[in-house]
């Protein structure tokens, strides 16, 4: 059982009618909006929304607001947010993630001391150019559906704070980092911009979101589980899974 399971009150909630804020762990394969479309068939609110975008292929924290509590949707967006995150060595996508197709490969590799001191170039202000694949709007359509048009696309560059990146597993194949940073940072970018400082290939092969603002992987609940404590009507009482909002 997950520590969030067992902070369970005795206290009921109308899951319908309330304002509060959700702690979902993502699932992969699911789109944002997805989750959002399942909690709000399970709860039965009038207005569902999230705190920040994950990709399809990502998990780990979905802050999804229900009813008034989406008014503060904006503020969770620009909270800090951490990340645990797998390069795949010896392959670009189009992408910059593991759902593309291979654009270039590569065998060069460099050692573990070179790696982290090219990591260290990225702490602090940077430029990001986002991926094509990306979500961000040009003129007014999503890139990505531009991007699988096979239409031409001049990504608009971004400034991104990244506060600390660790590592915390590196071979030849692979490697794992832990990234804070500030909102609009895309992870995959980073990734494809860390292989091209150490003169390598390679793209994000996992992704996983730790936490958003107080929201944090150890305290969030699956879809199923928010299903179960719907049906037996009990709250969680914890702020970091459950945050009743006036």
């Amino acid at each position: 059982m997950t520590e969030a399971l067992k902070i369970i009150s005795t206290n009921k909630i109308n899951f319908s009618q309330d304002n509060y804020w959700l702690n979902i762990d993502k699932p992969k394969g699911y789109s944002s909006a997805k989750v959002v479309a399942i909690v709000k068939r399970l709860t039965k609110a009038k207005k569902v929304g999230h705190g920040g975008t994950l990709d399809p292929f990502a998990t780990g924290v979905l802050p999804i607001a229900v009813n008034r509590a989406t008014k503060q949707s904006m503020a969770m967006m620009n909270c800090r947010k951490k990340y645990l995150a797998t390069i795949k060595f010896g392959e670009f996508t189009d992408s910059d993630d593991e759902t593309g197709n291979v654009i270039e490969s590569c065998s060069n590799r460099v050692s573990v001391n070179i790696f982290i001191k090219n990591l260290a170039k990225f702490i602090g202000d940077i430029s990001q150019q986002p991926s094509k694949f990306s979500a961000i709007k040009i003129n007014g359509e999503r890139a990505y559906n531009l991007a699988r048009q096979g239409l031409d696309i001049d990504m608009p560059l971004r400034q991104v704070n990244i506060s600390s990146i660790k590592l915390l597993t590196y071979n030849l194949e692979e490697c794992e980092i832990e990234i804070e940073c500030s909102k609009g940072t895309y992870i995959r970018t980073l990734a494809k911009d860390i292989c091209l400082a150490n003169k390598i290939c390679g793209h994000l092969k996992d992704l996983k979101r730790l936490k958003v603002g107080k929201f944090c992987e150890k305290k969030s609940i699956s879809l199923d589980q928010l299903k179960n404590i719907i049906n037996i009507n009990q709250s969680i009482k914890d702020e970091s899974i459950f945050s009743s909002v006036g």
